[in-house]
């Protein structure tokens, strides 16, 4: 493991190379997994409407979270690194930012391109590496990262490289897997892939709270939180999905928000420079 932070979600992950992580973000571009019609409308209006609806539904917290951060940069500049097909990237535009998105997938940004032009949204839009950000020191107000910057083949670089873009006084607002998750425990016991049902990730670290403040050391102050405490349907189809959907997510969300809470899916770090 070329990190000494964290931990993998599944063996052999320390063997996977950069070139392995883009191959498969380029053959399975996020998000196209909640599209259910043609394959072959991917990409049109109805597929940006229907996919942005889901996400909107299903990942509200991390709207609130963007409103509420783009409100403290009015008109600033940002930057997402691992912008996909742009759905994140569209609601910093529209909260009144100026949008930079990097994706290691030509795919995902070619999704990102007809996402703003379906949305007469403007962004710059580039190809690139999380650990080689190809902007100078110094440019961005805000640096965003939404479940991605733990599937780069060093975690602690691309932290690092958030850093030295960020403007003095800037804020990174970074999302990593947390390690005693609800979600990644399921998938450890079912065995069952975490991020697309017939392929996982090559890579895919995860942390606990004390591993994140080590991770963020060199920012000047840093606020770490759960989030996507509620369980939400998958669009996965088979026997585990049915008693995922049906059974664990009823349940799981009838508990106190107190007791669920602290499994939230994603660690949310607001790191400050």
């Amino acid at each position: 493991m070329s990190d000494a932070i964290g931990s993998y979600l599944w063996k052999g992950s320390d063997d996977k190379t950069i070139d392995e992580v883009r191959r498969y973000w380029t053959d399975n571009v996020n998000t196209t997994q909640f599209w259910t019609g043609d394959p072959r409308q991917i990409g049109s209006p109805e597929f940006y409407d229907t996919v942005g609806a889901f996400i909107r539904k299903n990942y509200e917290h991390r709207y609130r979270l963007i409103a509420r951060e783009a409100a403290k940069y009015p008109g600033g500049k940002m930057l997402e690194i691992g912008c996909g097909a742009g759905w994140e990237l569209i609601a910093w535009a529209q909260a009144g930012m100026q949008v930079t998105g990097l994706d290691l997938s030509s795919g995902a940004l070619e999704l990102a391109k007809g996402n703003f032009e379906h949305n007469h949204l403007q962004a710059e839009l580039k190809l690139g590496n999380a650990e080689q950000l190809p902007f100078p020191d110094h440019t961005f107000d805000i640096v965003a990262s939404f479940g991605v910057l733990h599937q780069t083949e060093s975690t602690e670089n691309a932290v690092a490289e958030v850093r030295r873009v960020l403007k003095p006084g800037g804020e990174a607002a970074i999302t990593l897997y947390y390690k005693y998750s609800w979600k990644i425990l399921l998938t450890q016991l079912g065995r069952v892939n975490f991020e697309f049902a017939h392929e996982d990730a090559p890579i895919t670290r995860l942390y606990d709270k004390k591993q994140l403040r080590e991770l963020f050391k060199e920012f000047s102050t840093v606020e770490i939180f759960l989030d996507y405490t509620r369980a939400t349907h998958s669009p996965r189809k088979g026997f585990l999905a049915f008693c995922f959907n049906y059974i664990f997510v009823p349940l799981y969300n009838l508990l106190p928000g107190c007791i669920r809470n602290r499994f939230g899916h994603a660690a949310v770090v607001l790191a400050k420079k």
